[in-house]
């Protein structure tokens, strides 16, 4: 007997499941945010998923945060990915801290800042507010009940919320200040 199979977005998917399953239960209307290699993420809205023209909704990371900013590999300039994906974190921390011995991953400038490593722990910050440019700019968009953040650069949220959650604070539309922002479940 042949299997119905239906193929979705990764970041769709995330969303779909924080939405029935996760940090978005109960919720009509989110936004989920994929931090990883690169930056993805899907919408529920009005409790329907945002699918958009041809399935290509919630290319998130795609907005563009500096005006002629860095490359990004889908070949614009300035976009979100470019600036807060855990790849382009892991980059700029390996600039940073050329000087110092190794290779170094998100994890372990995490770890660093941690420890109270200055330069590690400005690149943190730097991160949280890469990300709350994006985020301001999707509270503005969807207006959302929620926001999720996933993906492995989620792993350290506890670390990015606080500056996220000051950007918020100081560049949002006041509607939508006291919007939360969580880590997905």
């Amino acid at each position: 007997m042949p299997w119905a199979v239906l193929i979705e977005n990764d970041g769709i998917a995330a969303a779909q499941g924080e939405w029935r399953h996760g940090a978005g239960r109960g919720c009509e209307n989110l936004v989920y945010v994929t931090v990883s290699t690169g930056i993805g993420g899907g919408v529920i809205a009005e409790g329907r998923v945002l699918h958009g023209r041809k399935g290509m909704a919630g290319h998130i990371g795609h907005m563009t945060i500096v005006a002629d900013g860095e490359l990004c590999p889908c070949g614009n300039n300035g976009c979100w990915e470019a600036y807060a994906s855990g790849t382009a974190f892991t980059e700029r921390a390996n600039r940073k801290l050329a000087s110092e011995a190794g290779d170094f991953t998100a994890k372990a400038v995490f770890d660093a800042a941690r420890a109270g490593h200055k330069t590690a722990m400005e690149l943190v910050d730097q991160e949280a507010k890469l990300l709350g440019i994006g985020v301001v700019n999707l509270l503005h968009l969807y207006s959302p009940d929620i926001v999720i953040i996933g993906g492995g650069m989620a792993n350290d949220f506890d670390m990015l919320r606080p500056k996220i959650i000051a950007h918020i604070a100081e560049c949002a539309m006041p509607p939508f200040k006291d919007i939360p922002i969580v880590s997905a479940q």
